[in-house]
């Protein structure tokens, strides 16, 4: 495919659980004009291996490199994207069958620069699907005061718009994601909040650590960047990887 439309970057690190449903995903999707670009951070388990043999209906690449870092990784799947519109997700984010063709239909006719969409989730209990709303709710105050925020499971922007910030800046320490819109946006870039078509967040580290302390621990984070900046040193450690 010499000129897709979009170039999917996904960032890994010890994902071959959760990997194949986001690919699972794309082999379903309504629209096809992608391609997709796997950065492995030298992971100890079987990701790259199921990123090879995965059976894509689109073209697929993988590449490694030692250096795990989630904006590294990113760039680095962007400086070998083909296409003219970069979406970024995480490897357990998952999507509807239309989702790429809502995204391509946005950017073919309100022309935005770059995007991001409501979440949903998939679970009953009440805090969880709060955390949701708020998430969405949040996304819109942010756009209108002039201060995107973004989930870095679900980034999109324009190749050009994207490297004239130079990228995400893997000096940051946690909220790369909103960092890079709140860059884009202090540039004058058009930016858009689409309520649909919604992704699935992955609720796997409030499995893992317990939904209240997961939320608690984001808002002690967010906080010290909000004191301290993007480049201030975490008192607490927020890992990529599916290793939670």
């Amino acid at each position: 495919m010499k000129n897709p439309y979009f170039s999917i970057i996904i960032p890994c690190l010890n994902e071959e659980h959760y990997l194949p449903n986001l690919l699972k995903n794309l082999n379903s999707q309504s629209f096809k004009n992608f391609e997709t670009i796997v950065i492995d951070g030298n992971s100890e388990d079987k990701t790259g291996q199921v990123t090879t043999t995965f059976p894509a209906k689109y073209p697929l690449y993988l590449y490694s490199t030692t250096t795990r870092n989630v904006s590294f990784q990113r760039n680095l799947g962007a400086k070998k994207a083909k296409a003219k519109v970069l979406i970024f997700f995480d490897a357990d984010t998952q999507i509807p069958k239309n989702y790429l063709e809502e995204i391509a239909k946005t950017f073919k006719t309100k022309n935005p620069d770059f995007l991001t969409t409501y979440i949903t989730v998939k679970s009953s209990k009440p805090l969880e699907k709060t955390y949701a709303l708020l998430s969405n709710l949040i996304f819109e105050a942010a756009k209108n005061i002039k201060q995107p925020v973004a989930y870095g499971c679900m980034q999109a922007v324009k190749n050009k718009v994207f490297w004239s910030v130079d990228g995400y800046d893997s000096k940051t320490k946690f909220g790369e994601d909103s960092q890079l819109f709140q860059k884009l946006n202090q540039l004058k870039y058009k930016y858009i909040v689409l309520k649909n078509p919604r992704y699935l967040f992955s609720l796997r580290r409030f499995k893992s650590k317990g939904t209240l302390q997961t939320v608690i621990k984001q808002l002690r984070i967010n906080l010290n960047v909000f004191k301290k900046g993007y480049h201030a040193p975490l008192k607490e450690e927020y890992q990529m990887g599916g290793k939670q």
